[in-house]
């Protein structure tokens, strides 16, 4: 019986795939037998540049933190929002983000009354059944910490197991413990649609806050068009989707760069912009000490490991979380807000300045002279002459010809 897909191994998929021998070759000089059973399918691994945010200071404490990505700017714009929030002192966290996680056991067509009365009669079975199901977790001094059954339209309910998953990001963990205690619900099979953790992350809120002397941002004007422009944000969804994004730039970098999951981050952190029924954007920026200061805040649900998960088998993320300087959970959720902010920062001082183009194009200009053919050497005066004229793959192929053609001839 002919194998299926997924049980082929990764060389014998691209035989299958029958892609061009240029192209199979390609998968698999990229290929790591380390990583081929992490993911459904593996045909080959996909490298994206890492770079690093040189001096983030974060409670007195310097950092340099590793970001992963693909966009040309967000590197430099993070450590041009860190180098101005350092000139006022850094970053400063506040209080101690614990780590919880919200699982659910969901219930459709209940009497809502009925199931919070079996609830209370088996909490102490519900609390041993969650400890059997993760003892580690309970020895690392996390598990189950409070049990709550709301009630939603339609005769639905949702009981929520609010778990502290310790220094672990806790996914696993939390479906585990949900499938032990769903077990109980002997009576209300039928109306459980299905046990599954949730990433609103509403119970983990962290939080950082800065300060820049208003002339590291070009003087007071400046900063107070800052402050209109994030406020702006608050009242417009429009522009809010594009402030957020802003912040994930570098925020989800860092968290890629730490093998964490940074979609969740980020499905968490939009459902927090939307709590009061509206989408807003999530810094606040207001001026402060006699106008002397641009000061900036961001709190946001996070939830991330430094422990297990992915993070176990990427040794890149092990390796980054080691420059890091390998901080607990706790600290690394504060540093990663701290990089949001930073990414946001230079984000409303461009829009509020010169306007976001006249940055990106000189990162695009970069990496248009690497898509042209430009060799290491060349790059730099490349994309210098470019940012100076259109900014296009034409130009680009007709300037390094010429660059090239007077070089030959000094």
């Amino acid at each position: 019986m002919a194998k299926k897909f997924y049980e082929l191994n990764p060389k014998e998929r691209l035989d299958q795939l029958a892609l061009p021998t240029e192209l199979t070759n390609r998968f698999l000089a990229q290929q790591d037998t380390k990583r081929q059973n992490l993911i459904e399918n593996y045909l080959t691994d996909f490298a994206l540049p890492e770079g690093i945010i040189k001096n983030l200071v974060l409670d007195e404490q310097l950092y340099q933190v590793p970001l992963v990505v693909e966009e040309p700017s967000v590197v430099a714009a993070a450590n041009n929002g860190a180098r101005m929030f350092a000139l006022g002192g850094g970053f400063r966290s506040v209080g101690t983000g614990r780590a919880l996680l919200t699982g659910q056991i969901l219930f459709d067509q209940v009497d809502v009354a009925d199931v919070q009365a079996f609830v209370n009669d088996h909490r102490q079975e519900i609390e041993a059944a969650a400890q059997a199901a993760k003892p580690s977790l309970y020895q690392r001094g996390g598990g189950l910490q409070d049990l709550v059954l709301r009630e939603l339209p339609g005769r639905r309910a949702s009981l929520d197991l609010v778990v502290d998953t310790d220094q672990a990001m806790g996914a696993n963990a939390v479906n585990t413990i949900l499938e032990a205690v769903k077990a109980l619900f002997m009576p209300y099979q039928e109306q459980i649609l299905g046990a599954i953790l949730s990433n609103a992350g509403d119970h983990s809120l962290v939080s950082v806050s800065g300060r820049v002397p208003v002339m590291a941002v070009g003087g007071w004007a400046m900063a107070k068009r800052i402050v209109a422009l994030s406020e702006f944000a608050k009242v417009d969804p429009k522009r809010a989707v594009t402030e957020n994004k802003g912040v994930f730039n570098g925020l989800s970098a860092a968290v890629l760069a730490l093998g964490n999951d940074w979609r969740a981050v980020e499905a968490a952190g939009h459902a927090y912009a939307s709590r009061d029924g509206q989408y807003r954007s999530l810094t606040q920026w207001r001026l402060e000490d006699d106008q002397e200061f641009l000061v900036g805040e961001l709190t946001l649900p996070l939830n991330i490991g430094t422990v297990g998960g992915a993070l176990a088998s990427l040794q890149t993320a092990q390796d980054n979380f080691a420059i890091l300087g390998q901080p607990d959970a706790d600290r690394t959720k504060k540093i990663l807000l701290a990089v949001g902010l930073s990414s946001n920062l230079a984000a409303l001082k461009a829009v509020a300045g010169a306007g976001i183009q006249a940055g990106h194009m000189k990162m695009q200009a970069r990496t248009l002279a690497v898509q042209v053919g430009a060799k290491a050497e060349e790059v730099a005066a490349l994309a210098a002459v470019l940012a100076q004229t259109t900014i296009n793959e034409t130009t680009a192929k007709r300037l390094l010809g010429e660059m090239r053609q007077n070089g030959s001839k000094d």
